[in-house]
């Protein structure tokens, strides 16, 4: 009757899982590790939408800047920064690595453990059949809903000079993508240098989120409010096209030099 913990592999999500076992005294009962989205699946899908309209010479040559240029793959990577380190190079708690979160196996384990909470930090989408055997489930969006639904939100938040629009959103999960009741957002201080508004940005949302499923366990109230799905767009991985992921990588360069977003 505790939390499961459904994360991608890597080491920020393992200190979270950590820093959530260790904030609820022992609360998280299980973590599970998914396989990470293939990027080949967005990759394949962009390359038949360029073919398609004839935009394939555009994306190869916007591949080919990405890969010369070290500086533009390096600020891409600015969105992922967290000082959230981890002590441990294991998890302190049971875990188990899975291809499929929604199989069988996944689903008679959880119904035996008959989580009062499950805590999501995961690409992959959760189906009813999952989501039932908790009394509750949460999830970390890396981006500002319902305006910034679905893959790389915040990227296409900073894409579109969308400044109010730029930070996280914790909120329940219902069935389908990026639903379900909002219980906190966070927003990015575009004054700041770009790496450290989103170092700060994720490193103040990850606690939030630690200190609302500890509420949640400890059966405190923790409303949520409805949102408006026909405000915003919903992103897919095959928008994330090269010429998108150059013309970020150029405008946060630029940010960073001038100090001004």
């Amino acid at each position: 009757m505790g939390i499961v913990c459904i994360v991608l592999p890597g080491p920020q999500q393992r200190a979270f899982a950590n820093a959530l076992h260790k904030a609820t005294e022992g609360g998280v009962d299980l973590v599970i590790v998914t396989k990470p989205r293939q990027s080949t699946d967005g990759r394949q899908k962009r390359i038949s939408t360029a073919i398609r309209s004839g935009a394939i010479l555009p994306e190869l040559w916007y591949g080919a800047l990405l890969r010369l240029s070290r500086k533009t793959r390096e600020v891409l990577a600015y969105l992922r920064a967290s000082s959230f380190a981890t002590t441990s190079s294991e998890y302190d708690t049971p875990v188990i690595r899975v291809d499929d979160v929604n199989g069988a196996k996944i689903e008679a384990r959880l119904r035996e453990l008959s989580p009062e909470l499950i805590v999501l930090w995961t690409a992959a989408i959760l189906r009813p059949n999952i989501l039932a055997t908790a009394k509750k489930t949460i999830n970390f969006h890396t981006g500002i809903l319902p305006y910034y639904r679905g893959s790389v939100a915040n990227q296409f938040a900073v894409l579109h000079h969308d400044v109010k629009h730029i930070g996280s959103t914790i909120h329940y999960v219902t069935p389908g993508v990026d639903r379900g009741d909002i219980i906190a957002q966070v927003y990015a201080d575009t004054t700041k240098p770009p790496k450290e508004a989103f170092r700060q940005l994720n490193d103040k949302s990850l606690q939030l989120y630690i200190n609302i499923a500890k509420k949640i366990l400890a059966d405190e109230d923790v409303p949520g409010s409805l949102q408006d799905q026909s405000e915003g767009g919903f992103f897919r991985l095959s928008d994330w096209t090269n010429r998108n992921r150059w013309m970020l990588g150029r405008q946060l360069v630029r940010w960073e030099k001038t100090g001004k977003f």
